[in-house]
């Protein structure tokens, strides 16, 4: 993880086998939920041909799926922009933090340089 990197998870180039079979499993899980849908949505239709059924609920399960990746791609880049942000503000955070200690030890520092002068 490179060095900047404030957040578990933020460099996703190298997550390797479990990575994919985790996309995997999901790609899998929308895949069978947008056929579920699809013929629930095709129940409500009783007067289809076994024909028509079976195309209505492919064209369904397909625009389902879609959807369904289209949506995933829109909240995954805006998770990565929201790492840019949240990463960005926590290194303005911690310099201004480090800026203020700093501060506080130089103004200790001075006092107590003041109160050994003084106690000679």
């Amino acid at each position: 993880m490179p060095e900047d990197s404030v957040f578990v998870g933020a460099d996703r180039e190298d997550d390797g086998p479990l990575a994919w079979l985790g996309d995997c499993l999901v790609s899998t899980a929308e895949d069978e939920a947008a056929r579920r849908q699809a013929a629930l949505f095709a129940e409500r239709l009783p007067w289809l041909t076994a024909a028509q059924r079976a195309e209505i609920e492919r064209a369904f399960a397909a625009d389902w799926a879609a959807a369904s990746r289209a949506i995933d791609a829109r909240v995954s880049a805006r998770s990565a922009e929201l790492v840019i942000e949240y990463a960005t503000r926590y290194r303005f955070l911690r310099t201004r933090c480090l800026l203020a200690v700093a501060a506080g030890i130089g103004v200790v520092s001075g006092v107590l340089g003041v109160a050994l002068l003084v106690a000679r």
